[in-house]
């Protein structure tokens, strides 16, 4: 029996190996994947690819070029013949470049997938390079394989149960979600203290580092945090003084919501939600990154609610993940086969959606009405009674994180009031290609679920 290391590749890399015990995998939406493999040289390499090529005039120099299809691939190319591969030999298997989801005017405008596809086929046509297979398009995510061993390549989709058609899920039922809610390590009060100072404008900076300076885990925790490139890139930061000399106020509280989040994500073990280790988190982050962009440049919102807002709306996701778990394939099924939202296949699996169980969590913990609206409504705006442009804000981002971020979160968010808020906030496609091209790539890691797997 071998034993076979798998590795993610996530979105904006690439990665190439010589024949080993281990297999390339990425989890593709809106995305491409390009795997290529020498059978001569037993060697190859996978690139997950985000945008079709950089957004910027022709001499704009991008900080993750293998994100483009255009300058991504030849990167690939060029490392492959440094280990002795050909482009004679070399065989290509393409995957990806989905419409996830209900599909908007403008997503067939952008045709973001289709591009870097037509991309990758010219390049590899220039290059010579056969390809072998190509799944490309369609309306579903799904996952691309290389095997590094044997040169041989898997494209399935994500919904892949293997279940027997009318299998039916037991129901855990309320009471179990709700012991699953009491039972939970919360988010530490420190955290929501400095967070309702903020929420009601009433704190000083002596205030912010009392009240962390009270809780030494999550200090240090968040120092580590004010060091990523979220916060201060290249500036070191020793000391919660620092923190605030150098990053202000409001980011140094910014950085102690997403510690604080980020520790009560990683509560949750093999998650049922995401693809990938660690994936909720990076979801939330890259919410509140959107969101925070969206309410800069619309005017809308106020950045500070709408990044805690991001970071924070699917909180009741960590409380079903676990029950998720248990019932994983018939979950997929509803999602996929049946084409359900993802509150009513939670509702038939579970007898419980994660807005209704992130609501419960948002008034045990002393939310503002905004940010509990939001949490409660950002799959249904429409719904939203209180500060209903923040719970917009929100859906959009969130929106754009299930289609371009695929494996970070399993969800389906139906289409049905993007056009009408994008059009609201006076936005286009290339406004919003330009705010997934300036998410910082880094923080979006994907790792696999389990680290290994036999074979």
């Amino acid at each position: 029996m071998n034993h076979i290391q798998s590795e993610y590749i996530p979105t904006g890399r690439f990665r190439v190996g010589k024949q080993s015990p281990q297999k390339f995998q990425a989890i593709l939406g809106s995305c491409l994947g390009l795997a290529l493999y020498d059978p001569k040289r037993k060697a190859g390499g996978m690139i997950h690819i985000l945008l079709p090529s950089p957004l910027g005039n022709t001499d704009f120099q991008s900080e993750s070029p293998e994100k483009y299809a255009s300058t991504g691939i030849p990167m690939l190319i060029n490392e492959l013949t440094h280990i002795g591969c050909t482009t004679q030999t070399l065989k290509a298997t393409i995957a990806g470049g989905a419409l996830v989801g209900p599909v908007s005017s403008m997503d067939l405008g952008l045709d973001i997938g289709g591009r870097s596809t037509d991309i990758a086929r010219r390049i590899l046509k220039e290059q010579g390079i056969e390809i072998l297979r190509s799944e490309t398009g369609g309306f579903f995510a799904c996952t691309l394989e290389l095997n590094i061993m044997t040169g041989e390549t898997k494209i399935a989709p994500v919904w892949e149960t293997g279940i027997a058609p009318g299998a039916m899920a037991p129901i855990p039922g309320p009471e179990a979600i709700m012991a699953t809610i009491d039972n939970l390590q919360p988010i530490p009060q420190t955290a929501l203290k400095i967070l309702r100072m903020f929420n009601q404008d009433s704190y000083s900076v002596d205030d912010v580092i009392q009240e962390l300076s009270q809780d030494q885990v999550l200090s240090a925790r968040t120092l580590q945090m004010c060091n990523t490139v979220l916060f201060s890139g290249t500036i070191k930061i020793e000391s919660l003084k620092d923190a605030v000399m150098m990053l202000g106020k409001e980011r140094l509280a910014k950085s102690v919501i997403t510690t604080a989040i980020e520790s009560y994500f990683n509560q949750i073990g093999p998650s049922g939600y995401s693809l990938c280790k660690g994936g909720l988190f990076s979801h939330a982050v890259g919410a509140a990154c959107l969101s925070e962009r969206l309410a800069k440049e619309t005017g809308f919102a106020h950045p500070w609610p709408a990044y805690t807002a991001g970071l924070l709306h699917d909180i009741g996701k960590v409380v079903l993940d676990q029950h998720i778990s248990e019932f994983l394939p018939f979950f997929y099924r509803t999602l996929g086969n049946e084409k359900q939202s993802i509150l009513q296949s939670e509702e038939k699996v579970l007898g419980f959606d994660h807005c209704r169980a992130g609501v419960i969590l948002a008034e045990k913990w002393g939310f503002s009405d905004a940010l509990t609206e939001v949490i409660r409504c950002h799959h249904t705006p429409e719904d939203a009674k209180v500060d209903s442009q923040l719970v917009e804000i929100v859906y959009l981002a969130d929106r754009i994180m299930e289609k371009f971020f695929a494996g970070f979160d399993i969800d389906n968010i139906d289409a049905l009031h993007l056009e009408p808020i994008i059009k609201k906030m006076n936005l286009d496609g290339s406004s919003l290609a330009r705010y997934i091209d300036d998410l910082p790539l880094d923080l979006l890691i994907q790792e696999p679920p389990y680290g290994t797997t036999n074979t």
